[in-house]
Formats: structure tokens, sequence, C-alpha cells
């Protein structure tokens, strides 16, 4: 039987670090072992024997000498013996330090010399969080490929009411869980993937557009998934309201033109194109209108003509690149169909379907239910989360490019 995931847990000096104890419950109940790194301000707030009673392990502390009993060095071995470093509550004090390589303590020496998963779940006064300085640092970590988990809105320890609670430790558990199923999944190392996320929007005027509902959360969970297997993403977005997925470069593009341009840029040097984003298949023929349209009149006729398609361009242009796209048709049988269709009129290696008609996944939700075609196989993805989802796209996609390459599968 395998050995269970280790967890550094990091508690830093703020209130919530008594919701610490109740998150490493949680890691425990989900079949993880918790070693706990206090912060002196820490111990303020929780005293370290209710982290070493519920984990059964010594909590490590700051201390003059980082040398163990065993004469190795404790923020060296620490950071080789765990799976994933977890810092919650992580205050802004200790943001700052990581976004620029302060040590100065036991943690945050952890944190340099930590080269695997970091998830934070920050925890302030929600002027300190929104302060821009707060939010350069987020960025920076982000940047870095650390998972910044978003603070909850309510009432804070202050009086105050907005944003700076932690993440409530079962999103916390979740997020860690999803985490160490892909800490070794590895097989998109070394290839460049670039992602289409959102909807495009055609501008009438000023202030209307023609556009779509499609929110860009399996665009992210496909980028995000794609840079924890090793690859370099480049995530180009239309109109999506999320926080940046970690690691990954982000385009915006809010046109269809815009995004068909930064599409073809990239093509030469891409080994995989997924085109998730719903791209407009009309903009106006005139261009958009200066200044805003009145009201005052009794009809309004707008001329349409088609944007340019973009995986027809990217067919007559690519050479080897492993190209996926998606449709989302309504209803089942004929949206097969014309997902099957569509895959061979645009030369596509797979194209995943999603039903639009169900209320219960797809556009604005957290859930979709997929089918993965490819030209010799189809495989039913039932109802799941759009993150595990993504996760199994990418478990076809990188199977059928090693195997196209002669390569073996890379073990999961």
């Amino acid at each position: 039987m395998a050995d269970p995931p280790v967890v550094l847990l990091g508690v830093t000096g703020g209130i919530a670090a008594y919701k610490a104890a109740e998150l490493l419950r949680g890691l425990q109940k989900a079949g993880m072992e918790v070693r706990v790194i206090m912060t002196r301000a820490a111990t303020q707030f929780v005293g370290p024997m209710t982290f070493e009673t519920l984990s059964g392990h010594a909590v490590r502390l700051d201390q003059i000498s980082e040398l163990r009993a065993d004469s190795r060095i404790t923020h060296v071995d620490d950071s080789e013996e765990a799976d994933i470093l977890v810092i919650a509550p992580a205050t802004a004090n200790t943001l700052a330090k990581m976004a620029h390589g302060v040590a100065d303590n036991l943690l945050t020496s952890i944190c340099l010399a930590f080269a695997k998963t970091v998830v934070v779940a920050p925890s302030m006064n929600t002027n300190m969080w929104e302060h821009p300085a707060t939010q350069r640092n987020v960025s920076l970590l982000r940047e870095g490929g650390v998972f910044v988990m978003e603070p909850g809105t309510g009432e804070l320890a202050c009086g105050v009411y907005g944003s700076g609670r932690m993440a409530d430790p079962e999103s916390i558990v979740a997020e860690v869980k999803l985490r160490v199923q892909v800490l070794r999944k590895r097989d998109l190392r070394g290839m460049r993937v670039v992602i289409t996320a959102g909807g495009t929007r055609e501008p009438i005027d000023a202030v209307r557009f023609i556009g779509n509902r499609s929110s860009g959360k399996m665009g992210f969970a496909l980028a995000r998934a794609a840079f924890d297997r090793g690859a370099q993403v480049d995530l180009i977005e239309a109109n999506v309201n999320m926080p940046a997925a970690p690691g990954v470069r982000q385009i915006k593009t809010p046109t269809a033109a815009e995004m068909h341009t930064e599409v073809m840029q990239r093509l030469p040097e891409t080994d995989i194109l997924i085109m998730a984003a719903a791209v407009a298949d009309y903009r106006v023929a005139a261009g958009p209108t200066g200044g805003k349209i009145g009201r005052g009149r009794d009809r309004l006729a707008i001329g349409l003509q088609p944007t340019t398609d973009i995986l027809y361009d990217v067919a007559a242009n690519h050479k080897d690149q492993y190209l996926v796209g998606f449709a989302a048709e309504y209803g089942v049988v004929e949206g097969l169909g014309r997902a099957r269709e569509k895959m061979k009129r645009k030369q596509l290696d797979m194209i995943v379907f999603n039903d639009i008609s169900r209320t219960d996944i797809g556009f604005d939700s957290d859930f979709n239910e997929v089918r993965i075609i490819t030209g010799d196989s189809e495989v039913q993805v039932d109802r799941a989360p759009k993150e595990t989802i993504a996760e199994i796209i990418l478990d076809n996609i990188a199977q059928a490019v090693r195997a196209r390459k002669g390569e073996a599968p890379l073990p999961a």
C-alpha cells in the first residue's frame, strides 16, 4: 500500500489560526499525513501543543539553530520529505516575504527550499487584502506557480464586513486533494500548450455587443492542469472574470479577430492547441457604430458577416500540432452528429462534445459532462467538476501525443 501524502502545514499569526486545527483534521480524514510549522506570531493565537496532539508530530518552531537532533538541516530536510506545502492562514506579511524571497524565519526558509506544489490561503483585513502592494505580491506568487486561494467575504475579526476571510477548511482540503492527485502527472513536460477560453464579444456600438454565455471555467481548468503536468501554457482568454491561473501566461483577446491573431502567431511553436473558447460566428458588417445607438427609433437593422474561422486557418497552416476543438451543441443525438462532422471538416485530432440543453452542466456551471471523440474512439465522461473533466481530457491528449511520437506513455 502506498504511503500517504505528506502535507507541511504552515500556520502564521492571524486570528484564523484557530481554523488551521480544523483544516489539519480535514486533511487527515482525506488520507494525508500532516506536519505543522508555526511562526512565532502564530503561537500567540494557538498553542503548539494543540497541533502536536492532533498531528502526532512535533511542531516546527522558529529556533536559533535549524539543526535537528540528527544534525540534518530542518528547512531542507522537511522540504524533501513533504509532498505539498500549505500555508493557512497566510498573513499579508508572509505573502510579501514569499513574493520577494525573504527567508527570515523557518517557514519562509522552507518556502524557498520547497520545489514542489505550494498552496496558500490568505487571511487579513479587507484594506490589507485589497491594497495594491498585497495584490502585486499575490500576482508575483501566482506567476511563480503558487496556488493562491481567494479569500472569502464576510464579517472579519476587526468588525468590518468585506473580503479577507480565510477560505473555508473544506475548500482548502478539496484544493489540496486536487493538487496531490496531479503531483505525479508530468506527461506534458517540455511541451508548449496553447488554450483558448471564454467567449468573444463583437461590438455593435460603444455599449452593446454580440456575445455568449461562456464563463471560461473549462479553459482555465485545462490551463491549470496542463501547467501542473509540466507544460508551458499560453491561455488566450476572451472576457473572463476569474483569478489568474498560477504559472500560466494569460493573453486577453476580447474579439474573434484578436484571438485569431494571437493563436496564429503562436501556432508554429505550439505542440498542442486546445480551442475551448466560444468564438462568435458573426460580427457587425459595417463595424461598430461610434458612440451609443439611441433608442428613439421603431426598428433597428444590423447587418452581420462571418468572423474568421480560427480552426479553419489553423488546419490550413499547421504541421504536426495536436488539435483539439470543443462542440457545445443542443441535444445529444443531433449534437453528437454535428460534433463528429465538425471534427472531420476542421481536420481536428480530437473534439470534446457537451450538451448545452442541460442546465446542470456547461455554461456558467462548475460541472460538465462530455464525450471525448477522436478518429478511432469515443470516451464518455459523466458529470463531474470541470477540474476533473480537464484532467481526463489531458490524460487522453497526452496519451495520443506520446503515441504519435512513438513514445511510451509516462506513468501517471
